[in-house]
């Protein structure tokens, strides 16, 4: 019974952790109180919504959008820029495939036999299918702002 409860203790003050370290306008609001008094009205509803426009402060995109995964620098035209980068996880399943391996049996991995015939043997079990898919993942942008100075001089919402 004791041991239950400080298990269940830990994994609640574990999800207080994580959530406490999840960055949402509000929070940034928060944080960051004389930034959000600073800004138009206009402005402030725009972050309140998770919205930048053109024109807009470092400041106020920050609010708007949080911490930036990658940040870029560059020169167009004679001026310097910065480029925040945003990006998301995605995920795929790579089709099956076949490699055949030494003297035509097929190949071995990951404690599963590939047959020629494309059926996977696990123990005295076969599937036409393979039961432990390869699946990968990897960061895409999806939102990125552009800032020349301190001001937003473009934006792009790129595809989900």
């Amino acid at each position: 019974m004791q041991r239950n409860l400080c298990l269940e203790l830990a994994r609640l003050l574990a999800l207080v952790f994580i959530l406490a370290g999840c960055s949402t306008v509000d929070n940034r609001i928060k944080s960051n109180p004389q930034i959000y008094a600073s800004l138009s009205s206009a402005d402030q509803a725009l972050v309140r919504n998770g919205q930048i426009r053109v024109g807009m402060s470092r400041a106020a995109v920050f609010l708007a959008w949080g911490k930036p995964d990658r940040i870029r620098y560059g020169i167009r035209q004679g001026h310097s820029f910065e480029v925040w980068i945003y990006t998301t996880t995605r995920s795929t399943v790579l089709p099956n495939s076949y490699y055949p391996g030494l003297y035509g049996f097929g190949y071995f991995r990951g404690g599963i036999w590939r047959h020629h015939h494309h059926f996977y043997s696990i123990g005295l079990y076969s599937y036409p299918f393979d039961p432990y898919p390869e699946i990968i993942s990897y960061e895409v942008p999806y939102k990125i702002v552009y800032f020349e100075g301190d001001r937003c001089t473009g934006f792009e919402y790129l595809g989900a």
